[in-house]
């Protein structure tokens, strides 16, 4: 979205305040306004800068003016206690900005890798898209590009490419295999969804990953695809309707269809699982989806692991803290990315729970980064970790 598609909301920012603190319970809602502490960090601050900026009395080719735009996770917490663009608008200003600074040539070093690695291997990390799919190269799984299968397993550029993260997609195709369900991946013929370079600001490249996505994927003739990245099925559902190009299978998140398969009976967790454990809500699969968020599904598939404890953090479900890694921070503000995950990490912590469980592979990196920089004693995992071992 362009600066010109977003004036008409960049002057209707009361400046009430409502954004920095979660409603009723007024702890901190704003990751970048708690770590910056000036108002240019906050969002009121930030759709001030957006207009100044349009009205060309901020010039954007500032360094300064530049920094408070992409310190922002696009957490959407801001939209979620806002009272006046409740549930829209706040970040489509921003990422707006974003996209203007990319037009003019005003790039980010750190950002220009991140695209170059998409244009040469189809991920955000550099690596050789001939390994996307070695995470699953003794698991014996379809190959869909090859013969059909009901359900693709779509891993995602984190996924496949972090080595420590491996066990996440291992565990969820080995509960897809244990409830029945007839699935295949893409192995090295997986791309990536194209989220993170829309979120900072890359449009064409975006719409080129989207429609390439659509494109093969129509082709395969699946009825669904399934995958554990948050950030890539919010990227499904929100974004890929905006390209002009008919999704003809269903997506579902792997939470969501793991609380499926054990409600109908075709997915059995026996074995106990002796944990206390707290969820951590990712904000693509909640607060990015809107009224659509998930955030039962997850706790039902904890509540349904043997012998399995959950405890709430204070700020949860639409409310959760960002864990800092959204939006392009990790990859250009590591600093901010951790300081973030340090602080959900304390929450986590004071709940007495040994583990920090999420369903987001962002969301899980930059904790287990941020647990070993600060020197948190706590566990993290995945939902499919979890579950898997249950069975």
């Amino acid at each position: 979205m362009a600066l010109n598609d977003v004036k008409e909301w960049l002057y209707g920012c009361s400046r009430c305040g409502t954004c920095k603190d979660i409603l009723n319970i007024f702890v901190p809602a704003c990751p970048s306004g708690e770590m910056y502490q000036l108002e240019s960090y906050y969002p009121s601050g930030k759709i001030a800068v957006a207009r100044a900026v349009s009205e060309g009395k901020l010039p954007l080719d500032n360094d300064d003016t530049r920094e408070r735009i992409y310190a922002c996770t696009g957490c959407l917490s801001c939209e979620q206690q806002c009272g006046v663009y409740h549930h829209q608008h706040i970040f489509e200003i921003i990422q707006a900005v974003r996209t203007e600074a990319v037009g003019q040539g005003l790039l980010n070093p750190a950002y220009m890798v991140m695209v170059e690695s998409l244009k040469k291997d189809d991920n955000v990390f550099g690596k050789p898209k001939a390994e996307r799919g070695d995470w699953a190269r003794d698991l014996d799984l379809k190959d869909a590009g090859q013969e059909k299968v009901a359900t693709v397993y779509h891993a995602g550029c984190m996924l496949s490419f972090d080595r420590e993260l491996w066990n996440v997609p291992r565990s969820a195709v080995a509960l897809l295999k244990a409830a029945g369900v007839d699935v295949g991946i893409m192995g090295a013929g997986e791309s990536c969804c194209g989220g993170r370079a829309y979120e900072i600001g890359y449009v064409g490249e975006f719409t080129k990953y989207a429609e390439h996505f659509l494109e093969t994927f129509n082709s395969l003739g699946a009825g669904r695809v399934v995958t554990s990245c948050s950030d890539g099925y919010s990227t499904f559902r929100k974004l890929y309707p905006r390209v002009n190009i008919e999704m003809k299978f269903e997506v579902r998140h792997t939470v969501e269809y793991l609380d499926e398969l054990i409600k109908g009976g075709k997915l059995k967790l026996t074995k106990k699982v002796p944990m206390k454990v707290t969820y951590h809500d990712p904000c693509h699969l909640g607060r990015h989806l809107g009224d659509d968020g998930i955030y039962d599904a997850p706790r039902e598939v904890l509540k349904a692991v043997p012998g399995l404890e959950l405890v709430e953090m204070e700020r949860h479900r639409e409310n959760a803290w960002c864990c800092g890694a959204g939006a392009g921070v990790s990859q250009a503000n590591p600093e901010f990315a951790l300081w973030t995950a340090g602080e959900r990490l304390k929450e986590a912590r004071a709940t007495g729970a040994g583990a920090l469980v999420t369903a987001c592979p962002w969301c899980e990196r930059n904790f287990k980064d941020a647990a070993k920089e600060y020197g948190q004693d706590i566990e993290i995992y995945d939902i499919a970790e979890v579950a898997c071992r249950a069975l």
